[in-house]
């Protein structure tokens, strides 16, 4: 008996991934006794925005700039701290008599990017500080971070900068030019430079790794935007370079050292979070808005698709965005990977950089054809849901679901949170991060409710 209903079982499901508005199958193989009905029922999900204060601000970019929300009216400023590695094992500078007068050309920071957000023309500031404490790589930072704990405010900047996201400087050939980096160079006091290469000949194990190089000589710096409106640079690369000249060629080289992740960079978002309240409290639709703004909470009906006691093979929902049309001189680009995971496991799941498992947590890319985004098949989710609480359940016979529902209220939800997704070189995903870009949509839900097409499947009586 147990081994006929496997075989009909995987007939079954062969045949719900070709159709899934099947009525009755199987019972032409099946005895009288043992036929299996499936069924295709919908059920629905609200929807409502939760506004979010921050986001974990680790990201492999970072961003500079400032622009007005048109649909808040709030202004966004969008800096960074960066700390550079060193490589380890390298010759950093070249030997002494290789270098003329043995000091620095110049020295700068170099802000290396290929998208911005908002208008190239802007003309915006931007100053420079020098660290006074480290970021401690054991601490999770939050794109809300004061960044008076590690620098002094009261202190004169090291550089200012006043650029626009596109040098007009260069020719229009050199911007047009297919290996043309866009880049903002923020010219540092030369005096670091040469005492870099002054205390690599004294101490030149301060050099040795990023380590070393962070505690004994550039604890690294704080990017603060300081004026302009309308745009900010998406950064792919921060670099701290130092300029020399050849004593034999008089060429010019450079000494590179280079931001990234691996020896910490966090983002800082501030904007006037009250301002986000007309958007959260609009009950037509729901908000998906980045970088650290709202997200969609989605109330599953796990007791009433669970009520039959049925076996469920399918659950499909689809979340409709609506077509954006404010008339904005620059419009916000749409969300291109949305995470759903339960609201209870929302922060461990990037603070321990978690892979989706397709039970608590899913994928999906947004379909430009269809304007939406799909999740095919959450069955494994609503099943585990419910089995939790009824082991909980099970645990103390003397409470109710209602108990339980008032302990735990977030039992039954999942947030729905724009990504990143971070691929290896064979292109698997091998981590998710908050995407930090400028992006917002409207989903359909608030008031309107999210149909949920559940198929499953049950032994005729």
């Amino acid at each position: 008996m147990k081994k006929s209903f496997v075989y009909i079982f995987a007939v079954l499901m062969c045949l719900i991934a070709c159709d899934d508005t099947t009525g009755h199958l199987g019972n032409s193989i099946t005895p009288e006794t043992d036929s299996i009905a499936i069924k295709t029922r919908s059920y629905y999900a609200t929807t409502r925005s939760v506004a979010i204060d921050s986001v974990l601000g680790k990201t492999s970019k970072v961003y500079l700039g400032r622009f007005t929300d048109p649909q808040t009216g709030s202004l966004l400023e969008a800096d960074f701290i960066a700390q550079f590695n060193c490589v380890e094992g390298g010759n950093v500078f070249p030997p002494k008599d290789s270098i003329q007068g043995d000091s620095a050309l110049r020295t700068e920071l170099r802000l290396f990017f290929t998208t911005f957000f908002g208008d190239s023309t802007n003309t915006m500031g931007a100053e420079v500080y020098e660290l006074n404490n480290t970021l401690d790589e054991r601490e999770k930072y939050y794109t809300n971070i004061d960044p008076t704990r590690f620098y002094d405010p009261s202190s004169t900047p090291l550089a200012s900068k006043i650029y626009t996201a596109l040098d007009y400087t260069l020719e229009d050939s050199e911007l047009e030019d297919s290996e043309h980096y866009a880049n903002v160079s923020i010219p540092l006091p030369n005096s670091i430079g040469n005492e870099m290469i002054k205390t690599y000949r004294s101490n030149p194990e301060f050099f040795a790794n990023a380590t070393n190089f962070i505690e004994h000589i550039c604890p690294g710096y704080y990017v603060k935007s300081t004026s302009g409106d309308g745009t900010i640079i998406y950064i792919d690369q921060v670099a701290l370079n130092v300029y020399f000249r050849d004593q034999r060629t008089d060429s010019v080289y450079v000494t590179q050292f280079v931001g990234s992740e691996e020896v910490l960079q966090t983002n800082r978002f501030e904007t006037k979070k009250e301002t986000l309240t007309p958007l959260v409290n609009d009950t037509t639709c729901t908000y998906l808005k980045t970088p650290a703004g709202i997200f969609t909470e989605v109330t599953l009906p796990i007791d009433e698709v669970m009520e039959d006691g049925d076996s469920i093979n399918s659950a499909k929902i689809i979340f409709t965005r609506y077509n954006d049309t404010g008339n904005y001189w620059h419009k916000f680009g749409i969300p291109q990977t949305l995470l759903m995971v339960r609201k209870s496991e929302m922060g461990n799941f990037f603070d321990k950089n978690k892979l989706t498992d397709n039970i608590t947590s899913y994928h999906t890319a947004y379909n430009k054809t269809f304007n939406r985004y799909e999740y095919s098949n959450i069955a494994r989710l609503i099943i585990h849901c419910y089995n939790e609480r009824e082991a909980w359940l099970a645990t103390h016979p003397e409470l109710t679901n209602e108990d339980y529902n008032a302990m735990y209220p977030d039992w039954d939800k999942v947030m729905l949170i724009p990504v990143n997704t971070i691929k290896d070189s064979k292109n698997n995903i091998v981590n998710f991060r908050h995407d930090l870009n400028l992006n917002s949509t409207r989903l359909v839900g608030g008031t309107d409710k999210i149909e949920i097409k559940v198929i499953s499947s049950a032994f005729n009586k």
